[in-house]
């Protein structure tokens, strides 16, 4: 199975948050709890961190531990 890069699996959450087109909201911060598959990788550059959300929700005996990440995600604040 293939683990994206972390980053990417953050960036897809982040994305997933915008409101719909032409509807008029606007999404200024966000608290996200969920469940990461994560695992180290060895790359000619060095070590990678790859993760991603679990395939299923659903408990098994013969699925890898998963953990919870907490993101609190918001517009940065005025420095003015």
């Amino acid at each position: 199975m293939t683990v994206p890069p972390l980053a990417d699996t953050l960036v897809a959450l982040v994305e997933s948050l915008q409101a719909p087109p032409g509807s008029g909201l606007v999404v200024e911060q966000a608290t996200l709890d969920v469940p990461l598959e994560g695992r180290l990788d060895i790359v000619p550059s060095g070590t990678v961190f790859n993760a991603s959300l679990p395939h299923t929700r659903w408990q098994s005996g013969f699925l890898p531990p998963v953990h919870m990440a907490h993101l609190e995600l918001g517009a940065p604040e005025d420095e003015g």
